[in-house]
């Protein structure tokens, strides 16, 4: 399973880095810190689009919602399921990535083990709807 992070935040980046880790062998993470390096990074290595997308809103340069904009409309991008975790529970926020095709939104969780419990849930899930995809 390939998972593009797109994520400036250094703690958070080591946080999922150490959580999807724990997967290894079966999980290959790509980091990019804002929306421009993650479309520089799928416009650059069609070979390895992500199975899903981790997208936190608040970034420099390009935040998650320009992000959105862009891939939702693109013939190939937009079939990669995107899941935005972000401190924002702006309702606004929400409906606005939903309008934009998400797959799923969660707000991050000062509580690590909160946080941790509800990576592996999506971890959990995309590889099984991959697995499921591959049958």
């Amino acid at each position: 399973m390939k998972i593009l992070v797109i994520e400036d935040d250094k703690i958070a980046q080591l946080g999922i880095k150490k959580i999807f880790g724990a997967a290894q062998d079966t999980v290959e993470i790509y980091i990019s810190e804002n929306g421009e390096e993650g479309l520089d990074f799928l416009k650059n290595h069609p070979e390895s689009l992500p199975d899903f997308i981790l997208l936190d809103l608040n970034m420099p340069k390009m935040n998650g919602v320009e992000f959105l904009k862009i891939t939702s409309n693109h013939d190939v991008f937009k079939n990669i399921p995107v899941v935005v975790h972000t401190t924002s529970n702006n309702k606004a926020d929400v409906e606005a990535c939903r309008q934009l095709g998400i797959a799923g939104y969660f707000v991050k969780s000062v509580d690590y083990a909160q946080y941790k419990s509800n990576l592996q849930i999506i971890l959990a899930y995309w590889s099984q709807s991959e697995q499921i995809n591959k049958l």
